[in-house]
């Protein structure tokens, strides 16, 4: 069987050809790595498990980073005989990997670590190098934060919505990732900064092991925020209703269309769904000109949605309530 090229919508060609989401894990994982090495051993030196949670935190966020360029990798493959609309959606299958493996490492790590903190006793020392490694990590958090940011602000622009909005929206998981996982990031610096001062002050591990055990929590629940969408995806997600309502409005208002019996929609990658219809056309058209109508109702929903990489539209002499009665 002829295997026909995999249509891609124009905003995922325009996102590919801009190479934003590679450069933002690219810097996201240099970040991680750094860190993570940084905060193990000033965790070590000090003896402070809120250091040694963080340096999980880092550790687990580099492991995504890995899961998330493979996604992008793999949605590079061309379409073939067992997959006919490409592996786009392996995105969504590699981000939620990401979000199990930061549950698993970071949190699960981080709240095993506070366990043991809490059942020994130990000596934190809050050593100068402490709050350098915690300095340091905050500054290349953040660096790697303001660039998901950008991305993000500048991608939720072209929908013309808040960037928080586009982030709990967007089917680009990329993007929601690293921002959600940045954002945790920095609120886990200053929780081992609390507990490392507090320590200091109060002379007990106690407020030390409270931030490890606090930093795991905050670890599984970013974890479950970011899975839970990404399921969604994976399951079929539709368009947004605006976008499906103005989607029916294109192809009802269609002079070759007398009654729209069916419309569906479904993301099958990110920023890139595909258009299913029922319709009856008008009886007033020959094959020729229904050929040509239905070619220009394609075009005309791919410009209006850019989002749109396929149309797959069924004509049918039935009408709407014989539609009904035959299912």
């Amino acid at each position: 069987m002829r295997i026909l090229p995999r249509r891609r919508s124009d905003t995922a060609l325009r996102r590919a050809a801009e190479g934003e989401s590679t450069r933002t894990i690219v810097i996201a994982f240099l970040a991680n790595i750094v860190i993570a090495i940084a905060k193990l051993i000033a965790g070590l030196v000090s003896g402070s498990t809120g250091m040694l949670a963080e340096a999980a935190h880092s550790a687990a966020d580099s492991v995504n980073e890995v899961f998330l360029a493979v996604g992008v990798h793999r949605d590079r493959q061309p379409a073939d005989a067992t997959h006919p609309l490409g592996h786009a959606r392996e995105r969504f299958l590699w981000a939620f990997m990401a979000a199990i493996a930061s549950f698993l490492i970071g949190g699960c790590l981080s709240v095993a670590i506070a366990i043991a903190g809490f059942k020994a006793r130990h000596i934190v020392s809050g050593g100068l190098a402490a709050w350098i490694v915690l300095g340091i990590s905050f500054a290349a958090d953040g660096t790697s934060w303001l660039q998901s940011m950008r991305q993000a602000r500048r991608q939720a622009k072209e929908y013309g919505i808040t960037v928080w909005r586009y982030i709990l929206r967007s089917s680009d998981p990329v993007v929601r990732a690293i921002v959600v996982e940045d954002s945790a990031a920095l609120v886990g610096l200053c929780l081992a900064a609390s507990g490392l001062l507090l320590s200091k002050i109060l002379g007990t591990s106690v407020p030390d092991s409270l931030a490890s055990l606090l930093i795991g929590l905050l670890l599984a629940v970013t974890a479950f925020g970011l899975a839970r969408p990404l399921a969604d995806f994976l399951v079929g997600r539709s368009l947004p209703a605006p976008l499906l309502e103005k989607l029916y409005s294109i192809v009802n208002e269609d002079r070759a269309i007398e009654q729209v019996l069916s419309l569906r929609t479904v993301y099958v990658g990110p920023e890139e769904a595909i258009v299913v219809a029922k319709v009856r056309p008008s009886a007033s058209l020959n094959i020729e000109q229904l050929t040509r109508a239905m070619d220009d109702l394609d075009r005309r929903i791919r410009l209006a949605l850019p989002l749109v990489a396929d149309v797959f539209i069924d004509v049918t002499a039935y009408r709407g309530e014989d539609n009904s009665r035959a299912r």
